[in-house]
């Protein structure tokens, strides 16, 4: 049996390794870039070395984190937030661009179908895969299944509700219907209309402490960082 000296190397070897939280829906607009860097940025506010890899052709996150630098020029205050573009077609090396950080952000396209074994390798890489998917039919519609999907194969997931409207039947009825398929976040991301307003600078609804609209992205940061292990 190992000593207790030997167990505790073990543990900080284990709690040394990059955590990889992929972001991943097959219905666009659901919200995994405004979810990707909310969390790069509550890593970074925490003090964990996080990264983004932007897998998405379109590179929505690496064009917010290019604002972001320039933002920090002017205003270094602001927590960094580091995002590299990568490719799905070579995925391998997307992944050993982790090394050296805690936490991996990895916000993906939508076109799910069109890169099946690319995601599929990445979610086994995953400790934790957060689906976001907006209160609609449309997006049940599309989100089941591939919630389905990943849970058959063993996958760690979880559904974010993006836009939420407790008010709403409908929100209650799609929230019932997600439940019966998979793992729910406990937190949902309300309708905010401002949130898109930082992101012309780089900026997210966390970097200003006063913010309306902060606490549901405190509250999924918590959630994750307890799931992941971080």
């Amino acid at each position: 049996m190992p000593d207790a000296a030997a167990r505790e190397r073990a543990a900080e070897v284990v709690d040394a390794r990059c955590r990889i939280l992929l972001v991943s829906s097959p219905k666009g607009g659901s919200g995994k870039s405004v979810l990707s860097r909310h969390l790069l940025v509550s890593a970074a506010q925490t003090g964990i070395r996080a990264v983004g890899l932007d897998f998405d052709r379109q590179q929505t996150l690496t064009k917010w984190a290019a604002r972001r630098a320039r933002t920090r020029e002017a205003f270094p205050d602001f927590a960094e937030a580091m995002v590299e573009p990568v490719t799905l077609q070579d995925w391998r090396a997307a992944l050993r661009r982790t090394e050296g950080y805690r936490l991996a952000v990895l916000d993906t396209p939508p076109s799910v179908e069109d890169h099946l074994p690319a995601i599929e390798a990445l979610a086994e890489a995953a400790d934790l895969i957060l689906v976001p998917a907006v209160c609609t039919q449309d997006d049940v519609d599309s989100v089941a299944p591939w919630i389905r999907a990943l849970a058959g194969k063993g996958f760690r997931c979880s559904v974010v509700l993006n836009r939420a409207n407790r008010r709403t039947t409908s929100y209650a009825r799609m929230r019932g219907l997600l439940v019966k398929v998979g793992p729910v976040c406990p937190i949902e991301l309300p309708q905010l209309e401002d949130i898109h307003v930082p992101a012309s600078k780089g900026l997210t609804l966390l970097d200003y402490s006063k913010s309306r609209g902060i606490e549901p992205f405190e509250e999924i940061w918590a959630y994750v960082r307890r799931e992941v292990g971080l």
